[in-house]
């Protein structure tokens, strides 16, 4: 049989005729019918009346066998099986079977997690598990587009945490999900991120909700959310797709919004990689990959903490990745001397040796360094970088000194609120700064990166680590910056604090209801050291899936979790 090939453009569309299309699309508000024989195989999606078809079978009614599978198979994850529930998105929520990825709905269920159901002539989200909308908002419509667009196009990336996926199940049970995409405040496009360095994956997906849902058309692409998981984000795509989606809201890592002459080979027509106010830089998820030794933060309450008598602290490549024993003045070669932004190799050059300083290439005590460092340097690599998240996470001081480049939440939260910025070109002025640092003052900034550490962590996609409720992690601020958005449309993301003290409570982590404070998150880490550590707040079904690296589907709700607002047992 010849393999389908869903997703493909057709002959002759123009990549400019997309955003011109002049389809008029519509969504129907009572419940419609797929071909019939759908359900033998498939799921109805009963909004727009289409049959969606698990890895083996194909056709209008998935009626057609397709035994080679459309689906991943190697050493990492094998997607071309049945039964495994962690496979599937928020592990179907209990209403249906996982077939390599996909969710088999019960009659009655639909959406890529079986969350959706009719009641008269609308759609409920979870029906019958208690979810609740957060009336705070923003609200968010989620495309329920073809399997062959995300779950099929490999959904579970194992080369670096999957932000996409991680943002799907949180989107889908937050609370932020509306079915009424006429109110919705945003729209998110649940498509691998990664896979966009090519046009044509991401062209098909945009004509297909043209072709389907009225709300690109009326937007222009407004207010349409897309995760982007590259090095240098949306710098990694090519300009015809960045020009197609001048208007989207990207959710990356990488936050350089200006020309900066180490990354000059990234800029096209220096069309800046991140654009303040329309993009969002989110951290990357620690503890979910080779970072698992967070799980030892010594901000988790109890924890006897240690002294930190070492001033600064840098582990890592000088020269650029896999050259980990060249340092200045080795790094010759051009990719070498621009890696970093030359931030590693100067902080190097002027730092290496300087008493109480521990500016290194390799470290094999990672947790002790962080934890018995006041300041540790937050630099990006050949892209993004971590070491800010982690510093942040073991209570260091992140120190930033890169031109031009917003680090995790700027400029909506400035990291010289608890951390220290300063110019490329005042590194060499680092050693005095640091070692004459004024104690109040340091003492203040480390009192306020224990917030921030709550702010970077995916709490509840990860657990928690440090005893906390999940209110202020990682999704939890991309929706509160998104609120201001909405409630400021004219306003620049800096100005957020001084505007509203909702968000500045937000940002210095003071409960929204400290009357009736919410229960801490258990924890989805299980694993090596649980014990040792003082980890016995597991949640009760929870295993820690090292295959899809974010742990079980659903986040801290926990496997058939009861309660879709804290863990409290399966």
């Amino acid at each position: 049989m010849r393999r389908p090939q869903p997703g493909r453009p057709r002959r002759g569309a123009a990549a400019s005729a997309i955003l011109c299309s002049l389809v008029v699309a519509s969504v129907a508000t009572a419940r419609q019918d797929c071909p019939s024989g759908c359900r033998t195989h498939g799921t109805c999606n009963e909004e727009i009346g289409r049959c969606d078809c698990p890895w083996n079978y194909t056709g209008a009614a998935c009626t057609e066998h397709y035994p080679e599978g459309f689906c991943v198979k190697r050493a990492e994850i094998n997607m071309c099986v049945d039964g495994d529930a962690t496979l599937c998105v928020n592990a179907c929520n209990s209403r249906g079977d996982c077939k390599g990825g996909f969710c088999q709905c019960q009659t009655g269920y639909f959406g890529t997690d079986c969350s959706l159901s009719y009641s008269d002539s609308k759609i409920e989200v979870l029906s019958g598990l208690g979810y609740v909308h957060n009336r705070r908002g923003p609200s968010i419509y989620v495309y329920d587009l073809p399997p062959e667009f995300h779950v099929k196009r490999d959904i579970h990336k194992v080369d670096r945490p999957p932000l996409h996926l991680a943002l799907y199940e949180r989107i889908l049970t937050g609370g932020h999900r509306t079915t009424d995409g006429e109110r919705a405040d945003f729209y998110f496009l649940p498509i691998t991120s990664r896979d966009l360095k090519k046009a044509h994956l991401l062209m098909p997906v945009l004509e297909y909700i043209q072709q389907t849902w009225p709300f690109w058309n009326a937007t222009g692409g407004k207010r349409h959310i897309i995760p982007m998981e590259g090095d240098v984000g949306t710098c990694e795509l090519p300009l015809v797709v960045r020009r197609l989606t001048e208007q989207v809201t990207w959710l990356q890592f990488w936050g350089m919004h200006d020309f900066h002459p180490s990354w000059g080979h990234i800029f096209h027509n220096r069309i800046p990689c991140f654009v303040p106010g329309r993009d969002i830089v989110v951290p990357f998820m620690a503890m979910s990959s080779h970072d698992r030794f967070v799980i030892e933060t010594p901000l988790r309450p109890g924890r006897e903490a240690k002294p930190r008598d070492q001033t600064f602290f840098f582990a890592g490549g000088v020269c650029g990745s896999g050259r980990y024993n060249a340092v200045p003045p080795n790094c010759t070669h051009y990719k070498q001397v621009r890696y970093s932004g030359g931030v590693r190799q100067r902080v190097w050059e002027e730092f290496h040796g300087r008493p109480g300083w521990k500016v290194v290439t390799k470290t094999h005590s990672y947790a002790d360094d962080y934890a018995s460092s006041k300041f540790c340097l937050a630099a990006p690599g050949g892209g993004w970088g971590k070491r800010g998240i982690v510093a942040s996470m073991y209570g260091c001081v992140p120190v930033a000194a890169t031109d031009f480049l917003y680090e995790a939440f700027e400029p909506e939260i400035d990291w010289s609120y608890f951390g220290v910025k300063v110019p490329q070109k005042d590194i060499p002025r680092l050693g005095e700064l640091l070692d004459g640092y004024d104690p109040a003052e340091l003492a203040r900034k480390q009192e306020r990166v224990k917030c921030a550490a709550q702010h970077f962590h995916w709490s509840g996609n990860l657990g928690g680590i440090m005893l906390e409720t999940g209110e202020f992690d990682a999704f939890n601020t991309i929706m509160a910056i998104l609120r201001m958005r909405t409630k400021f449309p004219d306003a620049q993301p800096a100005q957020y604090m001084e505007l509203d003290q909702e968000f500045r409570d937000f940002v210095d982590c003071k409960p929204s209801a400290p009357d009736s404070p919410s229960p801490p998150l258990c924890t989805m880490y299980v694993g090596p050291g649980m014990e040792l550590h003082g980890y016995f707040d597991a949640c009760s079904a929870a295993k820690y899936y090292v295959r899809r690296k974010i742990g079980p589907p659903g986040g801290s709700l926990c496997v058939n979790a009861t309660d879709l607002a804290h863990c409290r047992g399966a």
